[in-house]
């Protein structure tokens, strides 16, 4: 028996949180994908498929080998026009002993009579939140081939088991959830010793002074700090890495990871992630920019990512004094025989929305030795490479998007680094939407340094002929 567990679906409720994958936001200060795993581990799976998408760094850096659940993972990209029926029927082999599959933000409420041995009783079945699959569970392939063809709910599947089919269509629905583990079905989920016997539990490194006060039931992360005075509770569930200053009184709410709560505040029935505090019964969200009263208490940009931008800001610059005189003799040459000219386009920018710029187009077919020349010693990237000394570029990335032709490319990407130099200056046969999201997942400083001597030499052993970058 094989699982496969699809975080590819979009969940549009997610993005008022933040940038982490819906996969792993937490339900009772566990990610979702956890309960997933966990599931596997007791039903004895041991091949797990993830299918990736937004978010796909983040979730294989949580899971890696999988060797937290005793499972073997294989991760896999999902494509944009391929649904999970497809998916699965494309591996059928895969499945002819057996097949779980969890899809979209999907959790299995345990009621009081469930049992972990209940599986074993679980006959095939798929559940269904509109029209796509979430849940589907076989052991037989025959009956699971029939079942992915129609996605037909036989019966009351998990129902019969002790199981609430628990699908989070909104975020009204994620905090209810999390809200109905601290009062009462947390405990369903841990084993003794996890938690306290009024239902609270409490993670390591937590720091409380004897004037702050918890009141039952709770749940509470990992490396938290509390001040003086503070109410913590009852129903708040606080995850890992909050800071809550003193005076503060925290009640029926919901406390994401990294967030600093400032003095005197008084928070209920809300969800607050970094600076965002979001009120679930109609989605209106909040960012607060004052970080004295509620910030994020990390920094959102990883320390390679600074570390790599620093290095080839200083790559950048030593180019640009290589180039800076061959350019400023070549250029007047090109413009006085008309062969060709920096014309401005516009394209997408990610801090300002638009950019205008120059783009090197050929004016006449006749061939021309210095036009070839400044191609090949990629002059023609020159203006660009001191955008990116000025901070509006990258050196290395994903390929600029255009505005408005690529606008619906711009759309999946949930990271955008417009690079002077990425996959599509040697790879004729690159995808722009394709490069975008595998560079997001992929990227490093060892990557960006093989995208520019490649896209160099490339350019140089081309001799100036066009590539698939410049037809873009």
């Amino acid at each position: 028996m094989i699982a496969v567990l699809n975080t590819s679906l979009t969940c549009k409720w997610a993005k008022q949180i933040g940038d982490t994958s819906w996969a792993l936001l937490p339900v009772a200060n566990r990610p979702l994908i956890d309960y997933w795993l966990e599931t596997c581990t007791g039903m004895g799976i041991r091949s797990v498929h993830i299918l990736l998408g937004e978010g796909a760094k983040e979730v294989e850096d949580y899971v890696r080998s999988g060797d937290r659940w005793n499972v073997v993972v294989e991760y896999v990209f999902s494509r944009s026009n391929e649904t999970a029926v497809d998916y699965l029927k494309s591996i059928s082999n895969y499945w002819k002993n057996g097949l779980l599959y969890f899809g979209g933000p999907f959790f299995m409420r345990r009621r009081q009579g469930f049992r972990p041995d209940g599986f074993k009783k679980l006959q095939t079945c798929c559940h269904k939140f509109g029209d796509v699959p979430y849940f589907i569970y076989g052991k037989n392939g025959e009956e699971l081939s029939v079942l992915i063809g129609d996605c037909i709910e036989r019966n009351r599947g998990l129902e019969e088991i002790h199981i609430n089919p628990y699908v989070m269509g909104s975020i009204g629905d994620y905090f209810e959830l999390n809200m109905k583990m601290v009062r009462a079905e947390f405990s369903r989920y841990v084993t003794a010793g996890f938690s306290g016997g009024d239902g609270s539990s409490l993670g390591y490194n937590v720091r409380t002074p004897p004037s702050s006060h918890l009141q039952a039931p709770i749940l509470v992360g990992d490396d938290c700090r509390f001040g003086a005075m503070t109410t913590i509770g009852p129903n708040a569930v606080v995850a890992n890495h909050v800071i809550i200053d003193a005076f503060s009184e925290l009640t029926d709410c919901l406390i994401l990871d990294d967030t600093y709560i400032g003095r005197n505040l008084e928070i209920r029935n809300k969800i607050v992630a970094g600076n965002r505090v979001i009120d679930p019964s109609d989605g209106t969200t909040i960012e607060i920019t004052d970080s004295w009263l509620i910030a994020h208490n990390r920094q959102d940009m990883r320390t390679g990512d600074v570390v790599r931008y620093l290095i080839l800001w200083c790559v950048a610059l030593a180019i640009a004094l290589v180039q800076v005189i061959p350019f400023c003799l070549l250029l007047p040459l090109i413009r006085i025989s008309g062969t060709a000219r920096f014309r401005k386009k516009q394209y997408h920018d990610p801090n300002t929305g638009n950019i205008s710029l120059p783009v090197f187009i050929k004016q006449t077919d006749r061939k021309s030795v210095v036009y070839r020349v400044f191609r090949a010693l990629s002059l023609d990237r020159f203006p660009r490479i001191l955008l990116v000394l000025r901070g509006r570029m990258f050196l290395c990335g994903q390929p600029p998007m255009r505005h408005p032709e690529d606008d619906e490319i711009i759309k999946q990407l949930s990271h955008y680094y417009p690079g002077v130099f990425c996959y599509q200056d040697y790879n004729s046969d690159s995808d722009r939407l394709v490069d975008s999201l595998w560079y997001a997942h992929i990227r490093s400083l060892y990557e960006d340094l093989k995208i520019l001597v490649k896209a160099l030499v490339s350019r140089f052993l081309s001799a100036g002929r066009k590539t698939t970058m410049d037809e873009k």
